[in-house]
């Protein structure tokens, strides 16, 4: 493949990972509005600001190769709008059916994130693309474990994850 060509394909890829990234960014933070345990709502932002240091990441490399920076407003738009589609029209609370299907969403994405940075890694032999490539692997596995154990606890207990009602000593 020769270096233009394997340039543009890097340069597509990244858009493909600034775009999922900028969906689970919104996602999680609109996800953050919806429930109402402070448990959850941290999670959530926190995964949200995660998404957005990623898509820092990818684009300062889209900028390294291109020369140019990264068009976002079009992008951010479409993302925006996908991600919340997905949620209830109302903002009201979500209940426990709703929650789970919007966790079993937000696995589905990071899994799909997973894929394409793991056949991406494989794709360039930019060495600095490869290793963010491989870093960003690690931290969605990250994501995608929080997620399970956050839809595990939710079925067992009907709570989430690490949150239990305060006891009273005896």
């Amino acid at each position: 493949m020769n270096n233009t060509n394997d340039q543009n394909n890097i340069l597509d890829i990244l858009k493909e990972a600034i775009s999922i990234e900028i969906y689970g960014q919104e996602y999680y933070s609109i996800f953050s509005e919806l429930v109402e345990e402070e448990n959850a709502k941290s999670i959530f932002r926190g995964l949200s600001r995660d998404e957005g240091d990623h898509r820092q990441l990818l684009e300062k490399e889209y900028r390294k190769i291109s020369g140019k920076s990264f068009e976002e407003g079009v992008l951010d738009e479409k993302n925006r709008k996908k991600a919340s589609e997905v949620f209830p029209e109302s903002l009201e609370p979500m209940n426990i059916t709703e929650t789970q299907e919007a966790l079993k969403l937000g696995i589905r994405t990071e899994e799909r994130s997973i894929e394409l940075y793991s056949k991406s890694a494989q794709k360039t032999d930019i060495r600095s693309i490869k290793d963010l490539f491989l870093k960003l692997v690690d931290f969605e596995k990250d994501h995608k474990e929080i997620l399970k154990d956050a839809l595990y606890y939710l079925g067992q207990e009907g709570s989430w994850y690490g949150y239990s009602p305060p006891t009273i000593e005896g």
